[in-house]
């Protein structure tokens, strides 16, 4: 449908500028389609900082004890939570959303919690009641008395329960080199949290087929239960061997059971897995029993190699939810190079292993499934004397979230178009790389022009930065139409800084659908920002005395050099003496310009077919555009369903 609209001149040509005409009201809505919520996000029973994002909508499918990302989704926005799991900030969301999901890819929290913005406020908190109560959870297991038994391994550590498989041989010794402090917990959390993502892949520098090398006599080993989500029902073991005796197969060691069931806690959703074999925090000391004299073991001896062995689904108690358990039996993940089992992805390295700055050791599966984020069981190893032959985690390995959007300008300003927005379009990419701090490190401006052939002006392109910090470098990249790569922006394609605006083209039509990106960096390791930098894109034409002709979204401020005698001609209400800007009158529902956050190439696939919608006004290509631009309903008109 389309709405006519009568409109009329906001000044007479023989009256001041800024006058209005008898009787018009000003049209002083921004059309902003962002909302900016306060957001309460509590993971308090991580006990340690946690990554999470928002989303618009639940963005996971629930797999075979596997969860994955949907194709093609993004975030809406995302950060890391303080030490004590809390977050509270003031973040930009569409303005559309209401329903969303914070998902956390950290192996310690709830991956998944809905939530809803109510009154400008988005509250969640992992200990919210999920969609399914405990109670209507469905066990499915198996008990097989000899299956443990059927691995071969030894149980010289202690005794345990034949059917949970909980240790009678846990450690409770308080030795502070052996065991882990609250703080040192937190710590070693937030840095598995940083290298494992349960909905991604464990990057390739830490995982390995090298096992813990004992480089002094006497060497304490405790092994700690740090975390476990699989469904899986596994056993771990340990076995060690001399340096210059280094085992051909599994066959050539002994196989010690440290956690017969490392169970510790898995749900879907509706399955359950049961029983429980190990506490977070439970812990082990891991003996050496080769010496005659010790015959109930004794700290290990330099010069020998500790390995780790996980029999997935292994124990008495065994889970049989989905068919795939047939397969379980028999399958094996190891720290040795070659003593895994393989599986159709040809995988062999089945274990990762990294330390923290304070040198405590983090040791992760992958078991049968190979979604290979390596998160299904993890623990914690402490030695005293330290063994060194594992790798610290990198400091520079940190977050980056995307955001998106597109700008639609029309360029007859002042006066009235067609209201087709299609003039100039931008698809706007906003990125930025922050620590677990939240500091961010760079951000990164992208702006992709859309080439219409029968735009008639001469339009340039820029935009102005608010909250731009103190940026260590600033680049500037160009990536032209079919090239590759973005390359540094220079000769004629060289952009202009002025003093709050950075100025990327004097005419979109030069290169045409051309990409433009600009990136602020702040510190390798950590700066002191943490506010994002906020921007407005504008398009601009030179007018007289050197000044320009500037189309800006509804009320925001031009740079210096805009031609301010335009303000108050034909169709513009503008009153710069009141902060208003780029308005008409009430009576005329379309703007000048717009920002459609969150908004993707689906979206506007309409509103770019320019040889379709060329002179059809916004409200004829998005019907819903109306309701949105007169009431404030409806304010998702542009997402494609």
């Amino acid at each position: 449908m389309v709405i006519v609209v009568g409109i009329s001149s906001c000044v007479d040509s023989d009256k001041d500028l800024y006058q209005e005409a008898p009787g018009v009201e000003i049209n002083t809505s921004n059309f902003s389609t962002i909302q900016k919520v306060q957001v309460e996000i509590d993971y308090s029973n991580s006990e340690s900082r946690v990554p999470f994002s928002i989303y618009d909508g639940n963005p996971l499918i629930e797999g075979e004890n596997t969860t994955i990302l949907k194709e093609n989704v993004q975030a809406l926005d995302g950060a890391w939570t303080d030490e004590q799991g809390k977050f509270t900030a003031t973040v930009e969301l569409p303005a559309y959303v209401s329903n969303v999901y914070i998902v956390s890819t950290s192996p310690f929290a709830r991956q998944a919690i809905p939530g809803k913005i109510v009154n400008g406020v988005l509250k969640v908190s992992d200990t919210d009641e999920q969609f399914t109560t405990r109670a209507s959870y469905r066990e499915s297991t198996r008990f097989d008395r000899n299956r443990f038994n059927n691995l071969g391994w030894n149980t010289n550590l202690g005794s345990f329960d034949d059917r949970s498989g909980v240790i009678d041989y846990a450690y409770k010794g308080n030795d502070p080199k052996l065991t882990l402090s609250k703080s040192e917990m937190n710590e070693l959390r937030t840095t598995v949290s940083k290298v494992l993502n349960t909905l991604g892949s464990c990057p390739e520098e830490y995982r390995t087929q090298a096992d813990l090398y004992v480089e002094e006599d006497e060497t304490a080993v405790v092994l700690t239960a740090l975390r476990g989500w699989t469904c899986w029902n596994s056993s771990l073991g340990y076995y060690y061997y001399r340096y210059d005796q280094a085992p051909a197969s599994l066959k050539d060691v002994k196989v010690y059971a440290v956690f017969p069931n490392t169970q510790m806690t898995w749900n879907n959703g509706s399955l359950q897995a049961s029983p429980q074999g190990i506490k977070e925090g439970t812990a082990v000391q891991l003996k050496y029993f080769d010496d005659p004299e010790y015959p109930k073991g004794k700290n290990f001896p330099k010069g020998y190699y500790i390995g780790f062995i996980l029999a997935c689904n292994a124990w008495n108690t065994y889970f049989t939810g989905f068919n795939s358990y047939t397969l379980t039996e028999g399958f094996y993940a190891s720290s040795t190079k070659g003593f895994s089992t393989k599986v159709n992805s040809g995988i062999d390295v089945r274990t990762a292993m990294f330390k923290d700055k304070n040198s405590n050791i983090a040791i992760a599966f992958e078991d049968f499934m190979d979604d290979q984020n390596f998160t299904d069981v993890v623990f914690s190893l402490k030695a005293n004397p330290e063994i060194t032959n594992v790798p610290p985690v990198d400091e520079d390995l940190n977050t980056t979230i995307e955001k998106t959007g597109v700008y639609a300008f029309e360029d007859e300003w002042p006066k009235a178009g067609d209201y087709d927005m299609n003039d100039v379009l931008v698809q706007y990419t906003y990125q930025k790389v922050f620590n677990i701090f939240n500091e961010i490190l760079s951000e990164s401006f992208t702006f992709k022009t859309l080439y219409n052939k029968s735009t008639v002006f001469t339009n340039g392109l820029g935009f102005i930065l608010s909250n731009e910090g103190n940026a260590q470098s600033i680049e500037y990249f160009i990536r032209k139409e079919n090239e590759k790569d973005f390359t540094v922006a220079s000769g004629a394609d060289k952009f202009t800084r002025e003093s709050n605006a950075i100025i990327l083209t004097d005419n979109v039509k030069t290169n045409p659908n051309a990409e433009y990106k600009v990136t602020f960096k702040y510190g390798d390791k950590n700066s002191n920002k943490k506010q994002e930098t906020s921007i407005d894109a504008f398009i601009y034409r030179p007018s007289k005395e050197g000044n320009r002709l500037e189309v800006h979204c509804p009320m925001k401020k031009p740079t210096s050099k805009v031609d301010t005698s335009l303000f108050g001609q034909y169709e513009d209400c503008s009153k710069p003496n009141e902060g208003i800007y780029y308005v008409s009158n009430q009576e005329n529902i379309y703007p000048f310009a717009f920002y459609l956050s969150n908004a993707n190439a689906n979206d506007i696939a309409e509103l770019k077919n320019f040889d379709k919608n060329e002179k059809k006004s916004i409200s004829e290509i998005y019907p819903k555009f109306i309701d949105w631009a007169k009431y404030g309903t409806n304010a998702d008109w542009y997402k494609k369903k």
